[in-house]
């Protein structure tokens, strides 16, 4: 039975953890039909310790029940009130290239409680389009447009050399977490968090792996 407390402060490897039950359970458990799972059950499938698994979802309220484990539904609805996925938060990209692009088209993001409400961009022949139906306006309407929507989020896809002199932009437009995607690290004031989405550490963890296993080119 999964009880419902007060907010949780959570670190960032829970947070990924919690993640990764929430996609096992919604992708291969939740529409089995004891409609249970245990934490062996998850541990196994992510390779991980089952009292890990037991102690992150306590962490959230949710206490499994001997021999017969968790209910998926009380799981995914717990996970999603801990995470904010119940929310709607307003969303906007600075970018509007491939990847910024990309992401505007992605239609998976509402599931989780994120609505892009206007892509940015500095190329006059961007402004006035649209990618994934969302607008592409001038950097010059960002604060007029942050406050009409009260966006809180933005998403960050420019190159390296313009990405901290857009952070402090957005800082002062009152944007209170950017999701980061330029290949270089941000400052910004301790009330805002930046998620740095380094993609070469994917690829140093790839590499590793090949490397580990033998393969050559």
């Amino acid at each position: 039975m999964a009880k419902r407390s007060g907010p949780h402060t959570l670190n960032q490897l829970v947070v990924e953890r919690l993640m990764h039950y929430y996609h096992l359970v919604a992708d291969q458990i939740e529409s089995h039909a004891s409609g249970h799972v245990s934490s062996a059950q998850i541990a196994q499938l992510l390779e991980m310790d089952d009292t890990l698994v037991r102690k992150d979802l306590a962490a959230i309220g949710v206490r499994g029940r001997p021999r017969v484990g968790f209910s998926t539904a009380e799981l995914m609805g717990a996970i999603r009130e801990t995470l904010g996925f119940n929310e709607r938060y307003r969303s906007i990209i600075i970018g509007a290239g491939r990847l910024g692009g990309a992401i505007a088209s992605y239609g998976g993001f509402g599931k989780y409680g994120l609505d892009i409400v206007a892509l940015f961009d500095s190329d006059p022949a961007r402004v006035g389009q649209t990618l994934g139906g969302v607008a592409i306006h001038p950097i010059e309407s960002l604060n007029a447009i942050v406050r009409e929507h009260r966006v809180h989020l933005a998403v960050l896809t420019v190159p390296a050399d313009a990405a901290q002199g857009l952070a402090e932009l957005l800082v002062g437009a009152g944007i209170q977490a950017i999701w980061n995607f330029a290949p270089r690290s941000l400052v910004v004031p301790s009330n805002v968090f930046v998620r740095h989405e380094h993609i070469s550490v994917g690829l140093a963890e790839l590499a590793y792996y090949l490397k580990r296993s033998g393969a050559r080119p």
